[in-house]
């Protein structure tokens, strides 16, 4: 056996070297005391820092001040090493994938995430121009640093059997019914809402343009996919408006339209998906169309809004008194969501057949081909299809719905029945397809089709919407919106109304820890506007003492015939730049002007009295 290791003394535990950990603010301290002409050692005593380790803050200053200015958190101990532009787009396609994943309630374990990681970032690395040799192994380190970065804390993984729970689905029908009775609700007064997304410009996956597009380089107009959130109530005699969400605020297809009367409430997101800003605009605006159905209706204003879990839809929104929320269980939106059981099928089936007509109608009427038809189909033709496609899904399938999670609410429609109805639907698709000269395709083409709208989300596609992304932005199609700037007004008045809120609670809360807690975190995340704060007022004083020397160099100028034109152009443009940053003070930089300019007046003829006596 080998011998016990020798037992370390206090003394020799003291001797050990100990490891300081340097924040941002520690650091921020450093450069500014070198701004101030502190030497190193001055420094290194007054903050218990070795002067190598100042020396390697002062060679870091350009990139530490970035980082302060761009919010990182108080608690960074260490610097962190530059991740390579591969490993960013593949955290951030990552990402995408699983907010929709989530949102379309598939299950995820931590295997499954770290299997999609490697997958997209063999695929990353294929396009890149960097080191193909560059490995990636998607470790649980990884895994837990990656949760950290993009704010996964509270991501939920599930196993393969969570898919769809049975049970809850067995017991809530009963849950929600007691509330529905609590409340006094009746089936006019209970709604429905879901997202769904829409590829609203894709054809069957065998027509010629599609394989044609397939084939094609550049972007594919048939992955160009928006969202939209549909609901009505139990009765089925409210179809609400729906929201649709895009890529784009400004698509040059509805260039001088007014977004207020459009079919849909219209929205942006970058990557056209639902998320909870949006979701809870789109129920402040329902509130005024809920209540004045109610009035029409001559029932009591009181509306029960039943949800899924999904990642937008926050656990409780600030609406008024006269809606409540209500939840389903997780993993049972496809056993038991009322529009999940055949309204959004329903719908998408509509739109297609919407589309397929009108191309039919066009080709014949106007003897456009297909191709040229297809190509001049913009986003606002997809916004009018929507509108008649919503208005034909009919009351017996609004209600119908219901009968899962609210049988009570279910009228006895005779010979109703969903899927006879989407069947019905995609049988005249396949006619229109086929008149319009797809004549390969077959009735399982359309329902392949209509089920590719939720298909979960490749690769390929996640690097081709990231490509369109990049390519809108760029776009001149867009209409320019005006630049965002924090002036200095801004920033004195954010960071005055922080500190008057946070001695709001230091005054008035009892729990003195509590309030010592939050100040100082509170403190701490705003470091970084507080920075920006003090170097803009550093600006601000600059440009004041430029402003005062520039006119008393002029005076010199006009006394001895001087000529100082070219200080005056770098004067100019350090003023320019200076006001630019501190609009606001620039009527407190006129006063002090004024105030130099008889300062020296002044001077100038008290100069002049005493030559005057010279002379004399």
């Amino acid at each position: 056996m080998a011998p016990k290791r020798p037992s370390t003394t206090p003394q020799e535990s003291a001797a050990k070297k100990t490891r300081k950990s340097v924040t941002i603010e520690m650091k921020m301290e450093v450069l500014d005391r070198y701004d101030r002409g502190e030497r190193t050692s001055v420094i290194a005593s007054a903050m218990k820092l070795r002067e190598s380790t100042l020396r390697t803050i002062r060679g870091s200053a350009d990139k530490i001040r970035a980082s302060a200015l761009a919010g990182t958190s108080a608690s960074s101990k260490r610097v962190s090493h530059a991740r390579s532009t591969e490993m960013e787009r593949m955290e951030k396609l990552l990402a995408q994938w699983i907010s929709y994943q989530t949102k379309t309630n598939v299950p995820i374990t931590m295997a499954i995430i770290q299997a999609k990681a490697l997958s997209l970032f063999r695929d990353v690395q294929c396009e890149g121009e960097e080191d193909k040799a560059k490995s990636f192994q998607a470790s649980s380190g990884w895994y837990s640093n990656y949760k950290r970065r993009h704010g996964f804390h509270t991501l939920k993984m599930t196993g393969e059997a969570a898919s769809a729970d049975v049970e809850a689905a067995q017991t809530y029908p009963a849950i929600l019914k007691t509330i529905i009775e609590e409340g006094g609700y009746t089936a006019k007064q209970v709604f429905n809402i879901d997202e769904t997304g829409l590829y609203w410009k894709k054809l069957p996956g065998r027509t010629y343009i599609s394989t044609e597009e397939s084939t094609a380089p550049g972007f594919k107009a048939s992955k160009d996919r928006l969202t939209l959130l549909l609901g009505a109530n139990a009765e089925g005699d409210c179809k609400l408006k729906p929201a649709l969400v895009y890529q784009s605020e400004n698509p040059r297809a509805l260039k001088g339209y007014v977004k207020s009367f459009l079919p849909c409430y219209w929205y942006s997101s970058r990557k056209a998906w639902m998320n909870s800003t949006i979701f809870q605009d789109y129920l402040g605006k329902l509130e005024k169309e809920l209540e004045l159905y109610c009035e029409r209706e001559e029932i009591p204003f009181k509306i029960l809004l039943l949800l899924d879990n999904a990642p937008c839809h926050p656990p409780s929104v600030d609406l008024s008194s006269n809606i409540q929320l209500a939840f389903l269980p997780p993993n049972t939106t496809s056993l038991l969501q009322p529009c999940d059981q055949g309204i959004i099928k329903t719908f998408k089936s509509y739109y297609l057949r919407s589309t397929l007509t009108d191309l039919v109608e066009r080709t014949n009427k106007d003897k456009q081909t297909v191709k040229e038809y297809w190509k001049n189909f913009t986003i606002k033709d997809a916004l009018h299809f929507i509108k008649d496609s919503w208005e034909k899904v009919n009351r017996k399938c609004l209600n119908g719905v219901w009968k899962k999670v609210c049988p009570q609410f279910v009228h006895d429609f005779t010979g109703f029945d969903i899927a006879s109805t989407v069947s019905k639907s995609n049988r005249e698709c396949l006619a229109k397809a086929i008149e319009a000269g797809f004549d390969d395709l077959e009735e399982n083409d359309i329902d392949e089709l209509l089920d590719s709208h939720t298909v979960e989300l490749t690769n390929e596609e996640l690097l081709e919407n990231e490509k369109e992304q990049e390519a809108k932005l760029q776009s001149t199609s867009e209409t320019p919106e005006s630049r965002k700037e924090l002036t200095l007004k801004d920033l004195r008045e954010a960071m005055s109304s922080i500190r008057v809120g946070l001695d709001i609670l230091e005054a008035k809360d009892p729990n003195v820890n509590r309030s010592a807690t939050v100040t100082r975190k509170v403190i701490a995340e705003v470091n970084c506007y507080q920075i920006m704060l003090s170097q803009r007022q550093k600006i601000t004083k600059q440009t004041r003492l430029d402003k005062f020397f520039k006119r008393k160099t002029d005076v010199v100028s006009e006394e001895g015939n001087t000529s100082v034109e070219g200080e005056r152009g770098v004067e100019g443009e350090r003023s320019e730049e200076g006001e630019r940053d501190v609009e606001e003070t620039q009527s407190e930089e006129g006063e002090q002007s004024e105030e130099g300019e008889r300062d020296v007046e002044e001077t100038q003829s008290e100069e002049g009295e005493r030559g005057g006596e010279g002379e004399g």
